[in-house]
């Protein structure tokens, strides 16, 4: 690591470098056209003008040499700051990624939906906040919320007055086994002398499509309170709500937003690193001071894109997107890409006595979209029926061929070796059409699997790590707690 005083030094030579008529002042034509011709080639204006609007701190178009070393230390500093946080975010969400992956594949093996498209332990789970304008008639309240659900009753502790906050979080957790359970909410006021008082109630159907609980994230409700005619009370009641009725669905979608976030970090961890570069690019002895050891990205994700330092950057690099690992992990799709091999293999050897060009066509366009990440339902299943129609012209060339050898023309002239080769050929065409066959059942089973993977719906995610707690579970089912929009949200 380079000392201040050495960064100071190297600065300082920088500027007398840039300093053209030697008076110990840049203005900014100056500069400009020394940065030009250090890096061969016009530097990036935007950054120059940038540079430049923190270097003249005055505003009188002249910069000493301890405003130039101050602004481009400060600079460096800044960039670096952004850097080792985007870094410490990404790992973060790396590591919360890979959680998630691990317990996606424990839930798709363990899972079993019911008739009504309900996980087995899907429970309903609910947190009194807090009640608003509750009608005290001029008296003490001690109210408190019963909730039932189906065969199951709990309340929360007693509260005071007419607008009572329930600072102890108690959460309630229901069996849910059809989805179209009530829940049904009581706001009583308590009495130790006689029974108990109903100020307000208000009923909610899991189906109801206003509250949109089918998304299995955390709901912030308020509910409006109805006394017990049936009539608007003015009362409301403040309530979080949440239903997971698929693990593999709700971790598949946290599994979507990873990667989208991800991704977007990576593209802004780049973004740095090449403003970054960008800045050191025309001080030679300055970005020597300060590459040199550099540290390396600290992401070890397959498909990271974070360059290995900044003298590696490329600019003008294009980055690919980030690959999908629910795919490139499925075993399904490995055998595919091997299939796919051998049957390259065995169309270069046909094709030195017979045309096979629409095979080697469709290999090539399959892995194109591989490298793309391009590969979807429909164009897996494209690619089956067009392996299909190559299957189909194979067949009939296998006929004709057969029935040329059955028909014994005598007035033909065969080379002897001619009729080998054509026999190896046919052979070879056999194994490949075998093998197309088998690669046909696989890619529509695999396109199958993309459809129950892919999900269209991007949920926002705060970088915020997976927490594993033990949660009060009156039914003895496994929970856990993961957090989205900054709230938790448990699964069981």
């Amino acid at each position: 690591m380079a000392t201040f005083q050495q960064k100071y030094e190297s600065l300082k030579q920088e500027f007398n470098e840039l300093d053209i008529n030697d008076d110990g002042k840049l203005d900014k034509n100056e500069m400009f056209q020394v940065l030009d011709s250090k890096i061969g080639k016009q530097f990036d204006r935007e950054i120059a003008e940038e540079l430049w609007s923190n270097l003249d701190i005055n505003h009188d178009g002249k910069v000493t040499v301890n405003e130039f070393i101050q602004i481009l230390l400060k600079a460096e500093d800044s960039l670096k700051s952004k850097i080792n946080n985007c870094r410490t975010t990404l790992e973060l969400n790396y590591q919360q990624k890979r959680e998630t992956e691990t317990n996606l594949d424990y839930c798709q093996s363990n899972e079993k939906l019911n008739n009504f498209g309900v996980m087995e332990g899907s429970q309903l789970c609910v947190i009194v906040i807090q009640a608003a304008n509750l009608k005290a008639d001029g008296k003490q309240l001690d109210p408190f919320v019963t909730l039932q659900f189906d065969k199951f009753e709990k309340q929360t502790i007693i509260n005071k007055g007419p607008n009572p906050f329930w600072k102890e979080i108690q959460k309630f957790y229901f069996p849910v086994q059809t989805g179209k359970e009530d829940l049904k909410l009581t706001v009583c006021d308590f009495d130790k002398y006689t029974p108990n008082i109903v100020i307000a109630r208000v009923d909610l159907n899991l189906s109801n499509n206003s509250f949109n609980l089918k998304n299995q994230q955390l709901h912030d409700i308020w509910l409006d309170l109805y006394d017990i005619n049936g009539n608007r009370s003015g009362s409301q009641l403040n309530i979080q709500i949440q239903w997971v009725y698929s693990k593999v669905k709700y971790l598949r979608d946290v599994l979507n937003s990873y990667q989208q976030q991800v991704y977007q970090q990576e593209q802004e961890l780049l973004q740095y690193e090449r403003d970054l570069f960008i800045l050191y690019e025309p001080f030679v002895k300055w970005r020597q001071l300060n590459t040199k050891g550099y540290q390396k990205p600290i992401s070890q994700e397959p498909t990271s894109i974070i360059p290995i330092s900044y003298q590696q950057v490329d600019p003008t690099k294009i980055v690919k997107p980030f690959c999908d690992p629910l795919l490139d992990k499925n075993s399904k799709f490995k055998l595919i890409t091997i299939l796919i091999g051998l049957i390259g293999c065995f169309t270069l050897l046909i094709l030195f006595y017979k045309a096979q060009f629409f095979d080697l066509l469709l290999i090539i366009d399959f892995y194109i979209l591989w490298e793309f990440n391009a590969l979807n339902e429909n164009r897996i299943k494209t690619l089956g029926i067009l392996f299909g129609m190559s299957c189909f012209l194979d067949v009939i060339w296998i006929f004709c061929i057969g029935m040329k050898w059955l028909g014994n023309d005598s007035h033909e002239i065969y080379i002897p070796y001619e009729i080998s080769i054509q026999k190896m050929i046919s052979i070879l065409v056999i194994i490949s059409l075998i093998l197309r066959l088998y690669l046909i059942l696989n890619l529509f089973q695999l396109s199958q699997e993309v459809q129950n993977i892919t999900n269209p719906q991007s949920i926002k995610i705060q970088h915020k790590s997976i927490v594993k707690i033990d949660m009060q579970n009156t039914h003895n089912i496994e929970s856990k707690t993961y957090l989205h929009n900054g709230r938790p949200i448990v699964i069981y």
